[in-house]
């Protein structure tokens, strides 16, 4: 089957100057793509790859290559200065038959650990982004800007997708009313988590909460394993007026308390967390949404820490991470969509092996 990778960027404004390009942007974001899927974790890799498979490369995926394959620097240079807007666009442009409507929503935050500057805690880049586990996707992210926070990051990310009749799952940062009201305005639900140090509410809340525990709907569930257990108590509660706070958070419905009991060789820990929702779910459906949230950790942030060594990538200038980022996601996406039941590590790797596999991962 004959492919043209390089049309898949059609739609990508060219920053550069015309008339002193050596390089197609086609040309040059598909071999990126095609590098990331085939087990390349840096530039470097991703030129070597495109010498090593060149004839393939124009023979069946569509590439071009008039002036050779882009040195490093180029594709360094291209990722730096191309918009990340444009590149998402062409990513979502892929996926347009997919709704978010009726999705769960899990947003969540995450460091690229490969921009920390020396001597310093917090990485130059942060990414807010949204993971739909249902179809293995993340549809959006938000770069952090260097002088705010994910509190201002996520109304602008959810500006960008359509959750209508979605639930949105979020950390204790997402403990703000602005980012509540926003959820609504996009006629979707949320459920968020509390942090102790969000005042009146989450004292409130707590005390609510643990007087009425005995009293209370509970869905319980055991887990074993690696010299362990845990017991999870997820207790819900409708009938909130006595909760004042309750007042000032638009459509407020629910509370919810998830008591984690663990038992190991060291002794017992017991563990409260607290929700806010505008649904008035069962003890189970919120147990699932609690649970279920860190899909975003397990599937997504991890895979790109592990699979794709994005701690590790030391691209740290202006547009470079995000857009790098981005790729990797739309990887991720292609090579868990493949019908093999194998590690997404182990893919990669065949995909850098077998071209016949990289074209099947290429068209899933």
């Amino acid at each position: 089957m004959w492919m043209h990778i390089p049309t898949y960027f059609s739609e990508v404004q060219d920053f550069r100057v015309q008339g002193r390009c050596h390089h197609q942007l086609g040309d040059i974001l598909g071999l990126i793509l095609c590098g990331t899927l085939a087990d390349c974790d840096d530039f470097s890799e991703i030129e070597d790859y495109g010498n090593d498979n060149l004839d393939f490369l124009r023979a069946e995926l569509g590439f071009g290559f008039v002036n050779g394959v882009p040195s490093e620097d180029t594709l360094d240079r291209v990722l730096r200065y191309l918009a990340s807007d444009q590149l998402e666009g062409c990513f979502k442009a892929c996926w347009r038959d997919i709704t978010l409507s009726g999705q769960h929503l899990r947003i969540d935050g995450k460091e690229l650990r490969g921009t920390i500057p020396l001597g310093k805690k917090h990485a130059l880049v942060q990414i807010v982004n949204v993971w739909v586990d249902e179809v293995g996707l993340s549809f959006g992210q938000q770069q952090i800007d260097t002088k705010s926070n994910e509190i201002v990051a996520i109304p602008k990310l959810l500006d960008t997708v359509d959750c209508q009749g979605s639930v949105v799952t979020i950390d204790a940062i997402g403990a703000q009313k602005v980012i509540v009201e926003k959820i609504r305005s996009k006629q979707a639900d949320y459920v968020i988590a509390l942090k102790a140090n969000q005042g009146g509410l989450y004292e409130q809340v707590a005390d609510f909460m643990e007087k009425r525990q005995a009293q209370l709907p509970v869905h319980r569930s055991i887990d074993k394993g690696h010299g362990r257990g845990e017991e999870r108590n997820v207790y819900v509660s409708s009938n909130i007026a006595l909760v004042d706070e309750a007042e000032q958070w638009k459509d407020l419905c629910s509370l919810a308390m998830v008591e984690r009991v663990r038992h190991t060789n060291k002794g017992i820990k017991r563990q409260v967390q607290y929700y806010i929702s505008s649904l008035e779910p069962t003890a189970e459906q919120m147990a699932h949404y609690v649970r279920e949230h860190w899909a975003i950790e397990n599937k997504l942030h991890w895979q790109l820490d592990f699979t794709f060594r994005e701690d590790d990538c030391r691209v740290k200038k202006d547009n470079g991470p995000a857009n790098l980022h981005l790729v990797r996601k739309w990887a991720l996406h292609l090579l868990k969509k493949g019908s093999q039941k194998i590690s997404i590590k182990r893919k990669r790797k065949k995909a850098a092996r077998n071209n016949g596999y990289l074209i099947q991962i290429l068209t899933s």
